[in-house]
């Protein structure tokens, strides 16, 4: 009865996510105590599970409830791959897997919350790159460390892009956009300041040398709509918010802000910043983390039960409705990644915002 009433809410986190987007981050019920319900209905029926690979919890056996903290709310898309990926957990350990959102601070709630408690496998938490590379620049009152945690799992991860619209425009690659720019003044579209498109595009085309200006908004899809009617020369987003604009012929994408081309659009080889001379790399990241001195041994359990987790029929069909692609890098993997683009943000915040 625990793996159908987790898997209900897995669905209906799907459903909320297909209609809500990544928007939602306020009004949403707290699904933790309905989960706790939910749970206590049995723990004896593990029916169903036939179509997926559960691996064995091996040395580490949970004797508690295993609480993963959410700092967006329910139904969002960090919420929805959080109870994907939980379901594999649970799956794999027998355990209930409980999702506690606590949003607000760009995570430094759910975050401050975590480390309140004693290290624990048990104990973990959904977090986005942001809160340990561009919040703490940008809002002196979150004070995190990620010395303060082990991370235990990559979740998802991808890339910016930046876009254009030659009907409105007549500019189709960077190239135009840059003689553009070197006669009038380049509106972009992003998010406020302290956001990450923000952000991509202040660096950019500062070290292009060329007068642009940010139009923001609170979304990319609003940034990408301001393309679309011709508001903005430009705008930045991230690659799956990006998607429907490129395949509609609304926007064409022109530099993606990757070490590598990007090929994830249909008949767009799109060129890599660092190709075009400026080093600017930034992958929006979420991952999985537990509070520094969990048993390190259970917490490379929990990247294995996640990984082979998505390898099963079950979670290619919650991915699918989710729009979601997994990316389960290792513990380390993510880490360095994390330091890296910490250490660029620092760079252009005492740049162009200090």
């Amino acid at each position: 009865m625990k793996r159908r009433n987790l898997m209900a809410l897995v669905l209906a986190g799907v459903m909320a996510a297909s209609v809500m987007g990544c928007a939602s981050q306020s009004g949403a019920k707290n699904p933790s105590e309905t989960q706790k319900e939910a749970a206590k209905e049995g723990a004896s029926d593990e029916s169903g599970a036939a179509d997926s690979a559960v691996v064995p919890a091996g040395s580490w056996k949970p004797d508690h409830d295993i609480t993963i903290r959410v700092p967006n709310a329910a139904g969002g898309t960090m919420d929805t791959i959080t109870r994907i990926l939980g379901q594999g957990i649970q799956q794999s350990t027998g355990t209930t897997v409980m999702i506690n959102n606590l949003t607000g601070a760009s995570g430094a709630i759910a975050a401050n919350d975590l480390l309140a408690k004693d290290a624990d496998p048990c104990e973990l938490m959904t977090s986005g790159i942001a809160l340990f590379t561009l919040a703490p620049l940008f809002n002196q009152d979150i004070k995190v460390s990620l010395d303060d945690f082990a991370i235990v799992s990559g979740m998802v991860s991808e890339d910016f892009v930046l876009c254009v619209n030659p009907e409105k425009s007549g500019i189709h690659n960077w190239e135009e956009l840059k003689a553009y720019g070197e006669k009038e003044r380049i509106l972009f579209g992003s998010n406020t300041p302290g956001g990450t498109t923000h952000m991509l595009g202040t660096a950019l085309f500062g070290e292009a040398g060329l007068n642009a200006e940010a139009v923001t908004s609170d979304g990319t899809n609003k940034d990408m709509l301001a393309l679309t009617s011709g508001d903005v020369v430009c705008a930045i987003g991230n690659a799956s918010a990006c998607q429907q604009f490129i395949e509609e012929g609304t926007a064409v994408p022109i530099v993606v802000f990757s070490a590598d081309a990007y090929e994830g659009f249909e008949g767009f080889a799109v060129p890599s910043v660092v190709d075009l001379g400026y080093d600017i790399q930034f992958k929006s990241c979420n991952f999985l983390m537990a509070k520094k001195g969990a048993d390190q041994a259970a917490l490379d359990q929990i990247h294995d039960m996640i990984q082979a987790y998505t390898e099963t029929e079950e979670c290619k069909k919650l991915a699918e409705s989710a729009k979601y692609v997994p990316d389960i890098a290792d513990g380390d993997t993510v880490r360095a990644m994390i330091e890296d683009s910490a250490k660029m943000c620092q760079e252009i915040y005492e740049k162009y915002y200090h």
